[in-house]
């Protein structure tokens, strides 16, 4: 797949749904995380997984980007 296609196909979500991630997908999506490489390998990144409602509250008082996830990768 070229550049042009993957950016004509790609789509970005805003809404979700009230559903709990899979835990089989979730350990998908950070292991994907994991091993995607950095530009030189220099940038340093932490992934904390927020499930709680608690949780979630508290880091949307930090950032307008939750979009009303329900699980919320940061």
């Amino acid at each position: 797949m070229d550049f042009f296609t993957l950016a004509k196909n790609r789509y970005s979500v805003r809404k979700f749904s009230e559903r709990s991630v899979e835990p089989e997908k979730l350990e998908k999506v950070l292991e994907a995380a994991r091993v995607a490489p950095t530009a030189h390998n220099y940038q340093p990144f932490r992934i904390y997984v927020l499930k709680s409602k608690d949780a979630i509250a508290k880091i949307r008082e930090l950032t307008p980007c939750a979009f009303n996830a329900r699980s919320f990768l940061w």
